[in-house]
């Protein structure tokens, strides 16, 4: 099965879409739906990482040209996101290519489907006393961060749909959420990226290029209608893509 260039590009432009708006499923979308259009585990997750330096630093920037605010809660991410997901690079390519379509496929349902059913999340924050927030618990941001990005290092997946999950969880508010995010997503999956490319190559310009100029469009978009979408509704909907996006990737591996 050979991956086409319109089936990339819309996927590129779907994911990216939604992480604009959301800070979350870059990975959670791209990696399963580039496996389930005929891109390789290790290219998908290598491409959509790499494609991932670029975007979340387009994004995080756009998000901060609207209220620089939005980094409060920035270092202690970055720092244990970073680390994490230096480390969760090493774990894929240890794996057989079989059980790595079957882990993503599994981690990314079970997170689509607590996002569905969690009713907590973005609520009536107030965006004004962020500051303390964040200061108060820069020691759980710094572990989330960790966790995070050892998923997303490990499997292309979850610096979003876990990290924002996990942020909003602690109190931090939603924009600050997806404005940090984003911009510590960038140095994260460059980390991971450099780990992959030591040890499996470049992820290949057919995948990596598309994938990038179209998610490039749809981050743009998605940082525009963040400002006026419910964030409860784009909750759901983030629930519902994923959770399908993990049963299509499952139902792949019969093809």
């Amino acid at each position: 099965m050979t991956a086409s260039l319109l089936g990339i590009t819309l996927i590129g432009i779907t994911s990216g879409w939604v992480t604009g708006a959301s800070a979350a499923a870059w990975g959670a979308l791209s990696v399963p739906l580039l496996i389930v259009v005929g891109v390789e585990p290790l290219a998908a997750i290598s491409s959509s990482l790499a494609a991932s330096v670029f975007l979340s630093l387009f994004g995080g920037l756009t998000h901060w040209r609207y209220d620089r605010s939005r980094m409060a809660p920035l270092i202690p991410l970055l720092l244990g996101g970073v680390g994490g997901a230096f480390l969760g690079s090493f774990l894929s390519p240890a794996l057989p290519t079989q059980h790595l379509r079957w882990l993503i496929g599994v981690i990314t349902l079970i997170i689509g489907v607590i996002m569905v059913l969690r009713r907590n999340g973005v609520g009536a924050a107030d965006d004004a006393d962020h500051t303390v927030k964040w200061r108060e618990r820069r020691t759980a941001i710094f572990g989330i961060g960790a966790i995070a990005g050892l998923s997303a290092g490990a499997i292309g997946a979850g610096w979003g749909t876990i990290g924002v999950a996990l942020l909003v969880w602690i109190g931090i508010p939603g924009h600050a959420v997806v404005g940090s995010s984003l911009l510590a997503r960038s140095l994260v999956a460059l980390a991971a990226t450099g780990s992959y490319a030591v040890q499996t190559g470049l992820p290949p310009a057919g995948v990596f290029l598309p994938l990038l100029l179209a998610g490039g469009a749809g981050v743009y978009l998605g940082v525009r209608t963040s400002n006026g979408l419910s964030p409860v509704r784009m909750r759901k909907f983030l629930g519902v893509v994923v959770t399908m996006a993990g049963i299509l990737t499952l139902v792949g591996t019969w093809w």
